[in-house]
């Protein structure tokens, strides 16, 4: 009876033990974060992506508003007044001299007066297309910042995931370690085992809980970095939500199409190339005539104490007509040419390279995100046996059937093929994130998070 009654008992720890092996889900949190939750917070709070939003909110104010002002008129008012008191001494052609002390002379003026150019070489058709340039570079630049940041994003919150399952499982086999050692106890005080496989155990459960130890540090770090990706100055203390990760199959061809109207860095290209090609226009710009035209209304009034003429007074329209042309400016206009034309070359070359480069890297990608798939299908499939054969390996050495050091050879392949697991599950995300970054499509991630809820 004393003999079945230890069986069981026996048997109800292997039991809990595999129960706790097989819900790896953390720390019981006081709350968790779903993988929509920090990207809806990354994109709201994230200060690198704020910037860029801002940025293109500048460039889009500059080009609605500052690109029509080349076209219209400038207008002035203005007024003053003068006043001198002088000793002044006039001498004539006849030798005749009149001097003066503390001679008054005052003035008033005032005046409203515009001026249009109306032509100057091109130079508001031109500055207003480079705004518009400029606004289309900031909106790539956002999107392109905003791509990274949901990466970037994603990745923090996998690895923290993945740290989570690896602390938790450090802990469960640290709990079999004492587990084991309190049996070794059990045995050495009967004289069932020897001091050497008791010395053994206490080494092996001091590198558990030394492995424990640098586990939680890696898990804090992961902490720092999504808080980081999320725009807190506090460390995350949420857990991350058990939930499978989007993992939907991806098709090559629908990513390679529309990619150059989908890729960020693309976009950006073009803009560098589309400006290079304004500034070599702008730069002859100058070398143009310029006309402007102008028209005002003044009013001017002048009183001396001095000279023949008292009071002078005048006041009406005026307007007129300016032709300019410049004629040297410090430079020679081929150099600046020459120079703005390399300019262009170069972006055009640039953007050439990021077609070629756009489409391969797709391809690229995508074969890499396929192996590392297939080999994280591998690695699941292996944790199944590896638990199975620490169930069985530590039922039969509680029974005596297996040494210590099979228990523990055990134990440790189950711990290296959690590891593989979780870093080729991480890895497979890591990889199916490069894809969508490079055929621009980062967005179907919140999508594919959103429809999940």
């Amino acid at each position: 009876m004393f003999e079945m009654r230890n069986k069981l008992r026996k048997n109800r720890s292997t039991a809990v033990l595999v129960l706790s092996l097989l819900s790896v889900s953390g720390a019981d949190p006081l709350s968790s974060l779903s993988l929509k939750a920090v990207l809806t917070e990354a994109l709201a709070n994230n200060p690198g992506y704020l910037a860029a939003h801002a940025d293109r909110g500048y460039a889009e104010n500059a080009h609605s508003s500052a690109g029509l002002s080349g076209y219209l008129p400038t207008a002035t008012a203005s007024g003053g007044l003068t006043w001198s008191e002088l000793d002044t001494r006039q001498k004539t052609n006849t030798g005749a001299v009149t001097e003066n002390t503390a001679a008054t002379s005052t003035g008033k003026s005032a005046g409203v007066n515009a001026n249009w150019t109306l032509f100057e070489g091109f130079s508001a058709p031109l500055a207003q297309k480079r705004l518009r340039l400029e606004r289309d570079q900031a909106r790539a630049t956002e999107s392109l910042a905003r791509e990274e940041l949901l990466r970037r994003t994603a990745l923090a919150y996998a690895d923290l995931l993945r740290q989570t399952n690896l602390r938790t499982t450090r802990d469960t086999l640290l709990r079999l370690s004492d587990e084991r050692f309190r049996i070794l106890q059990s045995r050495l005080a009967s004289g069932s085992a020897a001091r050497p496989d008791w010395l053994e155990g206490q080494v092996d459960r001091n590198a558990d809980r030394a492995a424990l130890l640098q586990q939680e540090a890696a898990l804090y770090s992961a902490r720092l970095t999504l808080a980081a990706a999320l725009g807190r100055e506090a460390v995350v203390t949420e857990a991350a939500d058990t939930a499978a990760l989007p993992a939907a199959p991806l098709d090559l061809t629908e990513l390679k199409s529309n990619l150059q109207d989908r890729q960020a860095a693309l976009k950006l290209a073009e803009a560098d190339r589309d400006l290079a090609s304004v500034a070599l226009y702008q730069a002859a710009a100058p070398w143009y005539p310029k006309l402007d035209a102008t028209a005002g209304y003044n009013f001017a009034q002048a009183n001396n104490d001095v000279g023949y003429t008292a009071e002078a007074r005048s006041i009406g329209p005026r307007a007129g007509l300016q032709l300019t042309l410049n004629l040297f400016d410090g430079e020679l206009p081929w150099r600046v040419q020459g120079r703005g034309r390399l300019a262009v070359r170069s972006a055009e070359l640039r953007l050439r390279a990021a077609r070629f480069a756009a489409e391969s890297e797709v391809e690229r990608a995508y074969s890499a995100w396929v192996a590392v798939d297939s080999a994280a299908t591998l690695e699941r499939e292996g944790i199944g046996y590896a638990r199975e054969n620490l169930e069985l390996t530590f039922t039969r050495w509680k029974s005596g059937g297996l040494s210590y050091l099979e228990a523990r050879n055990a134990q440790v392949k189950y711990l290296d093929a959690f590891n593989r697991t979780e870093t080729a599950r991480y890895e497979a995300f890591r990889a199916r994130l490069d894809v969508l970054l490079s055929a621009g499509r980062m967005e179907q991630l919140l999508d594919e998070v959103s429809a999940s809820r």
